[in-house]
């Protein structure tokens, strides 16, 4: 798996090859070596996903071992070439997973929605609920909170299914607050009965948000979500009539709670 702990050796030793170009006994065959093995592991690492950066990387590692040298311009683009790597890293590398934040409570309705969302190619690998099982942490993965913290370092696309429920939960508000401080992308999905004068916490109450007991917009606000979700994760969308049937079952369904 493609981590991050390459990026910071690498630039630990690209920092170390500019000091050394500061003193007097200059850029040592031992620190070329260090140089030299980190940037075939870099190169190997991030090639896939960063074709073009890697390109001129690779340029710019082959003159300095060849010259047994590098130059403080030189420093200063591969350094820059780093940070682009560093901070596209999420979007490019880490794969991009739907959060379903809710309170178990809630699970009826949130069993329904999952299985509304899997007809349109969501599986467990890009689709976090902790309540369902199937989409829920594997066995062997260890201590619930724990895994959830670790899935907030993802690239993750957060859905809150709020309620009376939600907010009598600190496990829930945690999760919300959580994806405010991680400025991760949401919508907010108020379920039956919850209004939006009820909203409270980091989310705006009306800003990418709607209610499933709204019976003239939940069909459009429903499929503009398919459409955020299909682009976020990069897979084909689904057909739309096979999308109209599911999703009039979807609500047929919560409609009876």
């Amino acid at each position: 798996m493609v981590d991050r702990q390459c990026i910071y050796l690498y630039k630990d030793i690209v920092n170390k090859l500019d000091a050394a170009r500061h003193n007097l006994s200059g850029i040592t065959p031992g620190i070329i070596a260090s140089f030299q093995n980190i940037s075939e592991s870099f190169l190997n690492a991030y090639s896939e996903f960063f074709p073009s950066e890697c390109r001129i990387l690779r340029t710019y590692v082959m003159r300095a071992l060849r010259n047994q040298y590098l130059s403080g311009d030189e420093i200063h683009l591969i350094n820059y070439l780093i940070n682009i790597i560093d901070e596209d890293f999420d979007k490019k590398v880490k794969q991009p997973k739907i959060f379903i934040s809710h309170s178990q409570r809630d699970m009826q309705i949130v069993e329904k929605f999952v299985d509304l969302l899997s007809y349109i190619g969501l599986d467990n690998n890009c689709l976090f609920c902790s309540s369902i099982p199937g989409y829920n942490i594997k066995q062997g993965k260890g201590d619930i909170y724990e895994y959830i913290r670790n899935e907030f370092n993802n690239n993750l696309f957060v859905i809150f299914m709020l309620s009376d429920n939600y907010y009598n939960s600190k496990a829930c508000l945690n999760e919300m607050g959580a994806a405010w401080v991680l400025q991760k992308k949401y919508q907010s999905i108020l379920l039956p009965g919850f209004e939006f004068s009820q909203v409270q916490g980091a989310i705006n109450p009306r800003e990418i948000s709607f209610k499933l007991d709204d019976k003239i917009y939940r069909n459009v606000a429903l499929g503009e979500l398919k459409n955020v979700m299909v682009e976020f994760l990069g897979i084909q969308d689904v057909d739309s009539s096979k999308w109209d049937y599911q999703r009039e079952r979807f609500f047929a369904q919560i409609d009876t709670f």
